[in-house]
């Protein structure tokens, strides 16, 4: 019976051993500190946030739909969030990318580019993981406040503040609404209204960033 036992504990053992091999990069064998370290990179240069933003535009029109007001509200977020810097990792590793993503929807991110073949640090792999979301969880932000929402300045702000309280959910809610409607009105609205992705440039009174996000 003992001998029975021993050799019932050797096969699970076993088992265990071969689905470890055959799936290394399972989002629990990835939780370990290592995968949220910042990544080494320097700082986006004025063209390539530029080119991201065309990027971002582009595929935010095309593939997902959206008029113009739900665009700028859409890359008012990520101007706050990340400076459209995909690598974006904030000061205390909890948040990433894009859309500072907390760790748990990183993961999340990690697992549905590895399925589709993308890279989680791009922001190919990104949009795709936000179109993901938009088409799940968060279907609701993406049907009511985003697809639908009114072609105007009012329509974006709209947009934004839903956006930016259920999506994004930053710690200041408060003055984050105030800064990101002002970054509708004042660049992204008129830059998407306009037909223009010219970049206009960092604003030299631009406070400090508020709290990160729990997105």
């Amino acid at each position: 019976m003992k001998c029975r036992a021993l050799r019932r504990a050797a096969c699970l053992l076993l088992a265990v051993v071969l689905l470890c091999c055959l799936c290394p990069q399972s989002a629990s064998a990835l939780s370990i500190p290592e995968f949220f370290e910042r990544p080494e990179h320097p700082p986006l240069s004025p063209e390539e946030q530029q080119a991201n933003i065309a990027q971002i535009t582009d595929f935010l029109r095309r593939e997902m739909d959206l008029p113009d007001s739900a665009v700028a509200a859409i890359l008012a977020n990520m101007h706050r969030e990340s400076s459209f810097d995909p690598r974006a990792v904030d000061e205390t590793g909890n948040f990433f990318g894009l859309c500072q993503w907390s760790r748990t929807r990183w993961l999340n991110c990690f697992n549905f580019c590895r399925e589709n073949g993308l890279d989680r640090f791009s922001v190919e792999g990104q949009l795709a993981f936000l179109q993901y979301e938009l088409n799940g969880e968060y279907e609701w932000i993406y049907l009511y406040y985003l697809l639908n929402a009114e072609d105007s300045e009012d329509g974006a702000q709209e947009a934004q503040f839903e956006f930016c309280a259920s999506f994004e959910a930053p710690l200041d809610v408060d003055w984050e609404q105030v800064y990101r409607s002002k970054l509708v009105a004042e660049v992204y609205w008129p830059m998407v209204s306009v037909g223009s992705l010219a970049w206009t440039g960092e604003d030299e009174t631009e406070p400090a960033p508020a709290e990160e996000s729990q997105p």
